[in-house]
């Protein structure tokens, strides 16, 4: 059955499920081992370029912690592949691919929780999950991963509360509600500070900000829905961000109160044109976090002890049973 609902950006989801079911049957199930070959020959390519371009993020050398490098690059490849430079197997799997796709099957990035453990990027072809990064966490992981989406254990960022529980689990941040820059809090309602790499207005990624604004942001109005920020935390946040161009909050409460009048205004706005408003916030975005990047997440570890922080307990619990532009 066909989804008449628009996809998000990046949202994991297949939209025309019966069709592109049956186009990954018809060309993909029969080449996976071609396919993996392929993948496998595409992934060597940039093993050789990626590590010059960026060897170690947030104090981990290549490739830990660059799904999100590696998946886009992965991407602009395909469209550069010579087959006649490709080995037997890759070859076949590249010539699959090419089947499938120009019989109508849908190719695109997706970005989501991956197992309730990671942010995670990946490649959705029909209804194949491909991930191009599998080592970018744990580096003796295979380096390639494919397999049916359904049994991928992968699924879309409910609301900002999950986004905080991942945030949380897995870069051991601390969440905090962004009662310092009303006027973004409706798009960005949260400060994400992660120990060993920078405090940030968060989130940024496409697929979150078309989620809020897609549902009249309430999702950001809940996760602002909570006790103000601590005083301390709040001047250490505000002082940086004076040079950002933005309007600060004068105060904690103050903050908390125009952060949630701005998600109802905007509402009743209907500031729902998801392209352009983002287009339009990039550059906001940018200079907040520059002014942000001087500020050492480990500066704000005494004053966050007693700061209520948005996590599971702010909207929704975890779910039950086992389970990241943002990446892992």
């Amino acid at each position: 059955m066909t989804s008449s609902r628009r996809l998000l950006p990046n949202e994991p989801r297949v939209a025309d499920r019966a069709r592109q079911q049956a186009l990954t049957e018809r060309f993909l199930m029969p080449a996976l081992p071609a396919l993996e070959a392929f993948f496998l020959n595409l992934r060597a390519g940039l093993d050789q370029v990626l590590p010059a371009r960026q060897p170690v993020k947030q104090g981990r050398p290549y490739p830990l912690g660059q799904c999100l490098e590696i998946t886009v690059a992965a991407q602009r490849q395909l469209a550069a592949f010579d087959p006649a430079s490709l080995p037997r197997e890759a070859a076949a799997g590249h010539a699959a691919l090419l089947a499938f796709l120009h019989h109508g099957g849908d190719a695109r990035m997706v970005w989501g929780d991956l197992r309730g453990t990671y942010f995670q990027n990946a490649m959705l072809f029909g209804t194949l999950y491909v991930d191009v990064a599998n080592d970018t966490v744990v580096p003796e992981k295979p380096k390639v991963e494919i397999k049916p989406l359904a049994a991928a254990d992968f699924r879309a960022i409910e609301d900002f509360a999950h986004y905080a529980r991942l945030a949380t689990s897995y870069w051991r941040a601390r969440v905090l509600p962004n009662h310092v820059l009303p006027a973004l809090a409706p798009y960005c309602p949260l400060i994400v500070a992660t120990p060993g790499g920078k405090v940030r207005v968060e989130p940024t990624a496409n697929y979150m900000l078309a989620l809020t604004q897609s549902r009249r942001f309430r999702p950001s109005e809940t996760a602002l829905d909570v006790a103000a920020l601590d005083p301390a935390v709040f001047a250490a946040l505000a002082a940086p961000l004076a040079a950002s161009g933005q309007v600060v909050a004068t105060d904690p409460a103050a903050g908390r109160e125009a952060a949630l009048a701005a998600c109802r205004r905007y509402r009743a706005e209907a500031r729902n044109d998801r392209d352009r408003h983002r287009e339009a916030l990039v550059p906001a975005l940018l200079a907040v976090n520059e002014c942000l990047s001087a500020l050492a997440p480990e500066s704000l570890a005494e004053s966050l002890a007693g700061q209520a922080l948005v996590t599971a307990s702010s909207a929704g619990g975890p779910r039950s049973g086992p389970g990241r532009a943002t990446g892992s």
